[in-house]
């Protein structure tokens, strides 16, 4: 039997090879454009968080000093009534006196004079420092920004900035004092006990006013980052 010739079958490599090459350059630019997309699409999450962190900061920069400068005059009012209080925390002053304090430190001192004469020596004192302000400190923009993982995409100087602001240890911990100090403030019966609290709030405070110095330069450079 006779054998026919073999016919190669004749391969277009120049087309083969730029099709493989099309196609791979294709994927990498689909790769390219995934990842573009990602980084972008990070950048927007790390702006948007940046920008909700900056307001918060900045409304608790504000309330902080608001809050602080109350406290600290109404630390000084009650400081200038004491030696008007008996032990007993009872009011020793004139009936105009009483009226004077009623209207300076009200809300928080009131002398109550109701039913009381020109020749009363005393009238009861309700001191109500439980209502003094407290100084608020919301973290809620910090706390989404590490539960959504945002911060991994923010470059470790500002991470570092951010916490020092919203973890201020010095000033978080006399917050936390004076807050222990108003819920007791319920238990002052006398005057050396109402003299003492207000000895303690008043070193907080001072230490708060002290601490603020530094904490307005961190906000400051916080208010500066893209």
């Amino acid at each position: 039997m006779k054998k026919l010739p073999f016919h190669g079958v004749k391969i277009d490599w120049p087309n083969h090879l730029i099709g493989f090459f099309s196609a791979l350059f294709g994927i990498l630019i689909a790769f390219e454009l995934d990842g573009w997309r990602e980084r972008q699409n990070q950048k927007e999450l790390v702006a948007n968080a940046l920008e909700r962190m900056k307001v918060e900061i900045d409304f608790n920069q504000q309330i902080l000093h608001s809050n602080l400068q109350h406290n600290v005059e109404r630390v000084k009012t009650l400081h200038q009534f004491l030696d008007k209080l008996n032990n007993n925390l009872l009011f020793i002053g004139s009936l105009a006196e009483a009226d004077s304090v009623n209207k300076y430190a009200s809300g928080y001192l009131f002398i109550n004079t109701d039913g009381s004469s020109e020749n009363s020596e005393s009238y009861p004192a309700n001191i109500s420092v439980s209502s003094m302000p407290m100084i608020s400190h919301h973290t809620s923009a910090w706390e989404s920004a590490k539960a959504t993982g945002v911060l991994n995409f923010m470059g470790y100087e500002k991470v570092l900035l951010l916490s020092s602001i919203y973890n201020y240890t010095n000033i978080l911990d006399e917050l936390t004092v004076i807050r222990q100090l108003v819920k007791k403030s319920s238990e002052i019966t006398t005057k050396t006990e109402f003299m003492n609290f207000l000895l303690e709030m008043e070193e907080s405070l001072i230490v708060i006013e002290r601490e603020l110095t530094e904490y307005d330069q961190f906000v400051n450079m916080v208010k500066t980052v893209e």
